[in-house]
C-alpha cells in the first residue's frame, strides 16, 4: 500500500483534515448537481465539521448515507444524527438530506422504498468510506447472509437491508441498511479515511491479498483509481 499513488499519509489530524477539506472542496465545487454519500463512525467527524463550514453551493447538493443502523435519530447509533450534528451544523445545513431509516419495522421491508429514493438522487460525486477492525466498510459484514449480494457490483438494487452478525463491532445494532456495490460503482470519487497504525497495517494486508477476500478489498476493487486513501499515523 505504501506505493499506492492514491495514498496520503499524515502525522497529525489537523493536517489530514485540512487536506481532506481542500480535496473535497475542489471535487464538490466543480459539479453542479450531485449527491454526497457519507459514512458514520468517529474517523470522519472532524472532516465533516470542517467541510460543513465551507462556502459551497449547499442548497444544490444532496446528502445521503452510505449505511444506517435501523434506529431512530434520537438513538446514539444513528448515522443521520451524526451527519446533522457535524457536517450539517454549519453552512451545509442548506443541503437536502435523505435518510435511510423509515417507519418500516426492518430494513428488509423498507429496502424497495429506499431503493426508489436513491435511484432518484443525482449521481454521487463523492463517497466517504471508513473501515472497521473486522475490515467491513459501509455495512458489508463478511459473515452476514446478504454479504455477497450487497457487495457485488452487479447487484440489482442500489441499497439493501442486511442483518449483521453479533460481534464487538456491531454491538446491539444488527439490522442495517447499506448501499450496494452497484451504488458504490456510481461514485465519481471515494475517500477512505483510516486512523491509527493498526488500521493502516490492516488495510495494507487487505489490499495485498486478493481483493475479494475482504469487504474493504471488494470496495477497492469496485472503485479502482477513484479511491483515495487518507491515513493518519500513530494512535489515531
Amino acid at each position: 500500500m505504501t506505493n499506492n499513488a492514491n495514498l496520503s499519509l499524515f502525522d497529525n489530524n489537523a493536517d489530514m483534515t485540512k487536506a481532506l477539506v481542500a480535496e473535497a472542496d475542489l471535487i464538490i465545487r466543480n459539479q453542479s448537481s450531485q449527491t454526497l454519500l457519507l459514512s458514520g463512525g468517529s474517523s470522519p467527524c472532524d472532516f465533516y465539521e470542517a467541510l460543513g463550514q465551507q462556502d459551497l453551493p449547499w442548497a444544490d447538493i444532496d446528502i445521503a448515507l452510505v449505511d444506517e443502523r435501523w434506529v431512530d435519530e434520537n438513538d446514539a447509533g444513528s448515522n443521520a444524527a451524526l451527519i446533522k450534528r457535524t457536517l450539517m451544523s454549519g453552512a451545509a445545513q442548506a443541503a437536502r438530506f435523505t435518510p435511510m431509516k423509515t417507519t418500516a419495522s426492518s430494513p428488509h421491508e423498507a429496502a424497495e422504498e429506499v431503493n426508489g429514493v436513491y435511484r432518484n438522487l443525482p449521481k454521487p460525486n463523492l463517497c466517504i468510506l471508513g473501515m472497521g477492525p473486522d475490515t467491513h466498510t459501509a455495512s458489508w459484514f463478511s459473515q452476514a447472509a446478504e454479504y455477497d449480494a450487497v457487495s457485488s457490483v452487479d447487484a440489482e438494487p442500489l441499497v439493501a437491508g442486511l442483518k449483521a452478525p453479533e460481534s464487538p463491532v456491531t454491538g446491539q445494532y444488527l439490522l442495517r441498511m447499506t448501499i450496494t456495490g452497484a451504488m458504490l460503482a456510481l461514485s465519481g470519487t471515494a475517500f477512505l479515511i483510516v486512523k491509527g497504525d493498526d488500521k493502516i497495517a490492516l488495510l495494507e494486508n487487505c489490499l495485498a491479498a486478493p481483493l475479494s477476500s475482504s469487504p474493504i478489498g471488494r470496495a477497492a476493487a469496485i472503485l479502482g483509481p477513484r479511491l483515495q486513501i487518507f491515513a493518519l499515523r500513530g494512535d489515531g
